[in-house]
């Protein structure tokens, strides 16, 4: 199993924080990595989305909730300290930059749709796409300043981040992703769709796009 090196680790939230590594593979945006260590004397595994899009330099963000030892663990790194990685794997992938998407996400699962959306831009910049953004409180809407500075530069990116919990600084939208489907998808030709979450999230998306007349084929998810 290959080994990847820590270079920078960040607090994103008070939940979550970025790491970003030095990889000895390429990978395709939207794929994920299983990470090893040791942790409190038994082995452990976690998986997480590489949240970058492949990058020729060979470096790799993630982005690990706090909760648990695994995530204390990572935590504990210091730059230059290694861990053990499996190769790339998944199935989500970049369908065709020149069509339109939609990208849906909460929480975490917005890593591998940031990938797939920078690879779709940074091929198509003129790409319709829209990134629908949920989160509990707006402090936890991950990349929510990259979100809005890329929608600011490329016209056809339209960010709509959404709040569901108690956060009265909050002016925004309210409700959980599926709450906003129809507003996401206003105004797209046949679009391809991307997203990421907790099952009952993705079985309730999926459905709804399929009424939306979105087939299968052109249905990319993944789901924790």
């Amino acid at each position: 199993m290959p080994a990847i090196e820590l270079l920078e680790h960040s607090l994103m939230t008070p939940r979550v924080s970025r790491f970003v590594f030095q990889a000895p593979f390429r990978h395709e945006a939207g794929q994920y990595v299983a990470l090893s260590a040791p942790v409190g004397g038994t082995p452990q595994t976690r998986y997480y989305s590489i949240a970058s899009p492949p990058d020729p330099s060979g470096k790799i963000e993630l982005c690990a909730q706090h909760d648990g030892a695994f995530g204390s663990h990572l935590r504990s790194l210091r730059r230059g300290d290694r861990m053990e990685c499996s190769e790339p794997g998944g199935t989500m992938r970049l369908l065709d930059a020149a069509r339109p998407a939609v990208y849906f996400a909460a929480g975490t699962g917005v890593s591998p749709m940031r990938a797939i959306l920078l690879a779709q831009l940074a091929v198509n910049p003129v790409a319709e796409a829209i990134l629908l953004l949920g989160a509990r409180h707006s402090s936890e809407l991950l990349f929510r300043d990259e979100f809005e500075a890329l929608a600011a530069r490329n016209a056809g990116f339209r960010f709509l981040p959404s709040v569901s919990g108690d956060d009265g600084g909050w002016d925004g939208r309210r409700g959980r992703v599926a709450a906003h489907v129809d507003e996401a998808m206003a105004g797209l030709s046949s679009p391809d769709a991307y997203f990421c979450g907790q099952r009952e999230m993705v079985a309730q998306l999926r459905k709804v796009l399929t009424e939306a007349g979105i087939p299968d084929e052109r249905q990319v998810y993944e789901r924790y």
